[in-house]
């Protein structure tokens, strides 16, 4: 039966909940093994919430900086009035043409080859990013539970964690390490707009769309394309995604996903009796993106799964397996290598354990580039204290990384240590120069979290009466990672509860509606003065909340439809003055008393202190 969206969400909260619709339908049809049809998507697509919540999206993104073939960044957009880019956003979207792809090719880690990159304009990635609001629920209630590349609240370490038990605890030490021959660039558009129409996107017009963005021209090089999507591209990992999501269903079907004529109570309970039918093949399938591996318990039957797969993935999806890449690996005797880790077990006094290392070839080539990050330090000009600041600070966002992301390797600890002293030597010779020291981590002020618990002298350098130093990579440890809690979803009030749980954060509040459709707001929008532009109106809301409806000048609080958005310095560039850290929720009275002289006898000493303060920056 197909679902037909009638109703356009016209706020942020009708946008959720629409969302949490589309993912529980979608979710309820994946597991009662139906079809999914959804139709009236586009105007979902067009509505004001919806494209207000991919531009704000876009501009958290680092590249909207970075222009395509138009020269236009978010910031153009930003700097419109608000109703021109709601109009601009739908009138392309009504009548949909990209613009040609802005190619630029990256180096590929370790690598002497290059990889091609796409860049679409501003107003193109907007629409993507409309398109992959709407999209994503209804994929994410039908993607397969062990695929984790480029989605939400997924990650590597859930990846390894999940290969290790297989291998240790399922005993499944056969595994086939499948390697698909350039993925990207090789998808086939007909079999993605059928992949589309699988997971029941059935408006023709959100698919005619799809397709006109996959065929977007490069410049300089091609005016359609025929084959593949772009990297680079906003939507291109969840179209990836789903074109995959076919493979994955045809792997777990004969195993993970089959259904039972006669059901056990528990999940594991079946596959434990499947395990033990002679005529079914035990297959544990994982994928990450493009990269994914079978785990199954006998030589014989990884051959086999090899083969199947190649068949498919060749058949159907018009892809290639790499026969020199997929390799058939015993976890016993060599290490199944997997993004960026390498699993094995090892015979420990009779026993088989399992372990994890950082791969050794590309943790290698990164201690190597790291070592030449701390080398360059030492051009930084000695006059320039602020750029010295700015270099370590960059030195160490590229250690934490590292630690954060080998924390799923057991090992570790113990692989770091043939790199740290050199590192950190490399480090204090760079600051000796600016007058640089040997301090305790747990002196210096700043990555506090991360040094707190530490003893160990790093080299730091004095600033501004405090110590800031570069941090150390045998800092690293193994974190025990959590097996991924299926139930954990942006798309409903118990997913982000556990999420928030697992990460320790506390959950964003729903954005307050009123504050944009007041009648306040309504009328500034009409003012032409340029400080009332789109970035203005996004922002309103964030100002809102992060205030918590409290008045900056008298703390009382402020209803949301009576609020006043004051900007603290009018006079700053127009790209700046509407960035939310120069604007405050404040009364309309409030905000009358900071632009005239007058001071009331009635205002508390602590309510004129921070009256001056605001009159003050403004003027």
């Amino acid at each position: 039966m197909g679902t037909k969206l009638n109703k356009v969400p016209v706020n942020e909260k009708e946008l959720n909940e629409l969302l949490q619709d589309l993912y529980l339908t979608a979710k309820q049809n994946y597991d009662n093994r139906q079809k999914s049809n959804f139709t009236g998507i586009l105007e979902i697509i067009a509505s004001e919430p919806n494209i207000l919540s991919a531009i704000h999206k876009i501009k958290s993104n680092k590249g909207s900086h970075t222009a395509g073939i138009d020269g236009k960044v978010i910031d153009d957009c930003l700097n419109m009035k608000y109703d021109e880019v709601i109009e601009m956003v739908r009138k392309k979207l009504y009548d949909y043409h990209p613009d040609a792809v802005k190619r630029v090719y990256i180096p590929k880690p370790g690598k002497s080859e290059l990889r091609p990159l796409g860049i679409p304009t501003i107003s193109d990635r907007i629409i993507q990013q409309c398109v992959k609001n709407i999209l994503e629920p209804i994929a994410e209630g039908q993607f397969f539970e062990h695929s984790y590349g480029f989605r939400p609240m997924r990650s590597a370490d859930m990846v390894i964690d999940r290969i290790k038990r297989l291998c240790h605890i399922a005993k499944c030490h056969w595994v086939v390490e499948g390697d698909i021959k350039g993925f990207f660039d090789n998808i086939n558009h007909n079999v993605m707009i059928k992949s589309l129409w699988e997971i029941g996107i059935r408006d023709k017009r959100v698919l005619a769309i799809i397709k006109q963005m996959l065929k977007a021209g490069v410049m300089n090089e091609c005016r359609t394309s025929e084959m593949g999507t772009p990297q680079g591209g906003v939507i291109s990992p969840l179209l990836a995604n789903i074109y995959l999501n076919r493979f994955d269903h045809f792997i777990a079907g004969d195993f993970e996903r089959k259904k039972l004529k006669r059901p056990h109570t528990r999940r594991d309970g079946e596959l434990t009796a499947m395990r033990n039918h002679s005529c079914l093949k035990t297959a544990y399938f994982i994928r990450y993106a493009d990269d994914w591996v079978i785990l199954t318990d006998s030589k014989e039957d990884a051959t086999k799964l090899k083969y199947k797969a190649k068949r498919y993935l060749q058949d159907t999806l018009k892809l290639e397996l790499s026969e020199e890449k997929t390799l058939i690996t015993n976890v016993k005797s060599k290490p199944v290598k997997f993004l960026g880790a390498e699993i094995k077990l090892v015979n420990k006094n009779g026993k088989w354990v399992s372990k994890v290392y950082p791969e050794k070839q590309r943790f290698d080539r990164k201690m190597k580039s790291l070592s030449q990050e701390l080398f360059m330090i030492r051009k930084t000009p000695t006059s320039d204290r602020e750029r010295l600041i700015q270099n370590v600070t960059r030195v160490n966002s590229i250690i934490v990384g590292l630690i954060n992301y080998y924390s799923m390797c057991d090992q570790i600890s113990v692989v770091v240590r043939k790199y740290a002293w050199k590192l950190k030597y490399t480090a204090y010779k760079s600051l000796k120069r600016y007058g640089g020291k040997w301090v305790k981590a747990n002196k210096v002020s700043n990555l506090i979290g991360l040094h707190s618990g530490h003893n160990a002298h790093i080299p730091a350098i004095e600033y501004n009466g405090m110590y800031i130093g570069i941090t150390d990579i045998n800092f690293a440890k193994w974190e025990n990672p959590n097996a991924k809690n299926q139930k954990e979803t942006p798309y409903t009030p118990e997913g982000r509860e556990l999420y928030n749980k697992r990460m320790r954060k506390k959950g964003l509040k729903v954005r307050v509606d009123e504050v944009n459709s007041s009648e306040h707001a309504l009328y500034i929008r009409t003012n032409k003065s340029p400080l009332y532009n789109f970035e203005y109106f996004m922002n309103r809301p964030y100002v809102y909340n992060r205030d918590k409806g409290k008045c900056k000048i008298c703390t009382g609080y402020v209803e949301p439809n009576e609020v006043r958005i004051h900007h603290i310095s009018p006079k700053l560039p127009i790209n700046e003055v509407n960035k939310t850290k120069y604007l405050i929720t404040v009364h309309e009275y409030c905000h009358k008393l900071i632009h005239n002289d007058e001071l009331p006898e009635k205002l508390s000493e602590d309510t004129k202190k921070r009256l001056a303060k605001y009159r003050k920056k403004l003027n």
